[in-house]
């Protein structure tokens, strides 16, 4: 293996409460039941604007509407909600120490994640890092982590896609990727099992050891 494509939210970081809030502020500008809120939460890790149209098409809801409603949260303002899943940093540091190449293949835009990973002190980190400004079809199709394979001139075969949801899971299976599965995020182990992940982690511990095993240190013992 030589190569470690990550998703963001769910993943790398605990996006969970900003998401919440911005899903939240939209529901009270549009008059709607915050109840709603468990429908939309289900297309968590797709672009939002397929996560709006799934959830409010089937309502008659106007898509500029709701979209105008979320981003007018200001989550630029409220980024203090996201953080690091314990001990991620100390994972990406180990990682980066025996040096294997890590990138990002996210549903979040461009603008916002450069701030977040700024933020967090891991801009440069990451590449490629591959958003929906940079492809044509979002999750759950390959083309995110074709890109991020043909950067680093490798078959699938030599990465691994680590995800939290179904739609990095297919991704990686459509693209011929083999994917580890983290359950800290926003789905259970059951709804990503029919991707055929090669091992699934709980936790960021677990991560790290399967992780470990995948890529062991060069270092002689």
């Amino acid at each position: 293996m030589k190569l470690i494509v990550w998703d963001f939210d769910g993943t790398l970081v605990d996006s969970r409460p900003l998401i919440e809030a911005g899903m939240a502020h939209a529901l009270d500008a549009l008059g709607l039941p915050r109840t709603l809120m468990a429908e939309w939460l289900k297309y968590v890790g797709l672009p939002v604007e397929t996560g709006i149209q799934r959830t409010f098409g089937p309502l008659g809801l106007n898509f500029d509407e709701v979209l105008a409603a979320y981003r007018g949260f200001g989550h630029s303002e409220h980024e203090h909600l996201l953080r690091a899943y314990p001990g991620m940093e100390e994972l990406l540091d180990e990682l980066a120490r025996r040096g294997i190449p890590m990138a990002i293949a996210t549903s979040k835009r461009t603008q916002a994640l450069n701030r977040q990973l700024e933020r967090l002190g891991w801009t440069g980190r990451f590449a490629p890092v591959v958003t929906p400004d940079q492809v044509t079809h979002g999750k759950p199709h390959p083309e995110s982590l074709e890109q991020c394979l043909a950067a680093h001139g490798l078959p699938p075969g030599e990465a691994i896609m680590v995800g939290d949801t179904p739609f990095d899971m297919e991704m990686a299976q459509r693209a011929g990727v083999p994917r580890v599965s983290v359950g800290h995020g926003f789905y259970d182990q059951a709804s990503m099992v029919d991707y055929a992940p090669i091992a699934f982690a709980p936790d960021t511990q677990a991560l790290a050891t399967i992780l470990f095993d995948l890529f062991p240190s060069q270092e002689a013992p």
